[in-house]
C-alpha cells in the first residue's frame, strides 16, 4: 500500500513488492526511514538481483533519493518506476512524486506537466490539485522574474551602447578640434609669430648692409651727363 503526502512533500513509501524480494525491500524501507540510506541501496539492490518488481523497487530508491535532497537522481528513479504495466493508482502516484521533485528543483513547468498527468489519472486527487496550483503561481512569478532580467539586461546593454557611442563621439569631436586647431595654427601669417629682440637686430643689420652694398655699387655706376650748354652771349 502507498501512503500519500501532503504539500509539505512527504513521500511515500511503497511495500507491495514481489513475495522473493519482500524482505530486502522492508529493510531498505526501514533504512531509509532511519536516514541509513548506504545500507538501504543494499537492500534495494538486492531486491532488483532476486528480479523484483522493479516499478516498485526504483519508486522507493526514488523516495530515498528525494528524502537526501537529491531531486535530480530522485526524478531518474522515478522516471524508471513508471511503467506501462504499472496501475492508474501506482502512475498518479509516481507522477505526484515526480511533479514534487520537479518543484523542488525550481522546474516549475515540468512541475505542472507531471501533476496534470497524475490527475489525469486520479482526478480526485486533491493534494494534486493543491500542488498543481502552487507550481502554477510559482511558474508566474519565476517567468515574471526572468521577463524583469531580460529587461533589465537588455536596458543595460543599450545603456553600455549609448555610452560607447557618446564617448566615441566625444573622442572624434576632440580629434576634430586638434585638426582644426592644427590648420588654423599652420594657416597663420609669419608676421603673427613673435620675434625676439636678437631676431630683430640682425634683421635690421642685414638690411642695413644691404643698403650699404648699394651705395657703393651706385658709384661705381658712371652716370651719363648731359653736355653743358654754353652760354649765349
Amino acid at each position: 500500500m502507498r501512503f500519500r503526502h501532503s504539500i509539505l512533500f512527504v513521500l511515500s513509501v511503497c511495500s507491495v513488492v514481489l513475495a522473493s524480494p519482500r524482505t530486502e525491500v522492508k529493510q531498505g524501507n526501514r533504512l531509509a526511514q532511519t536516514g541509513n540510506a548506504a545500507d538501504a541501496l543494499t537492500h534495494y539492490k538486492r531486491a532488483l538481483d532476486e528480479q523484483g518488481d522493479s516499478t516498485v523497487i526504483l519508486y522507493d530508491v526514488g523516495n530515498l533519493m528525494y528524502g537526501q535532497g537529491d531531486y535530480e537522481s530522485a526524478r531518474q528513479f522515478y522516471g524508471g518506476s513508471a511503467r506501462p504495466n504499472a496501475s492508474e493508482r501506482e502512475l498518479s502516484e509516481t507522477l505526484y512524486n515526480l511533479g514534487n521533485s520537479f518543484f523542488q528543483g525550481q522546474q516549475y513547468d515540468k512541475a505542472v506537466a507531471a501533476y496534470v498527468e497524475g490527475l489525469k489519472r486520479n482526478p480526485g486527487d486533491e493534494q494534486a490539485k493543491y500542488n498543481l496550483e502552487l507550481a502554477r503561481l510559482m511558474l508566474r512569478q519565476q517567468q515574471q522574474q526572468q521577463q524583469q532580467q531580460q529587461q533589465d539586461q537588455n536596458q543595460q546593454q543599450q545603456k553600455q551602447q549609448q555610452d560607447s557611442t557618446q564617448q566615441q563621439n566625444q573622442q572624434e569631436q576632440q580629434a576634430q578640434q586638434q585638426d582644426q586647431q592644427q590648420t588654423e595654427q599652420q594657416s597663420q601669417p609669419q608676421y603673427d609669430r613673435q620675434m625676439s629682440k636678437e631676431e630683430a637686430e640682425r634683421i635690421l643689420n642685414a638690411l642695413l648692409q644691404d643698403e650699404q652694398n648699394a651705395l657703393k655699387d651706385a658709384k661705381k655706376v658712371k652716370v651719363a651727363v648731359r653736355p653743358k650748354r654754353e652760354k649765349d652771349w
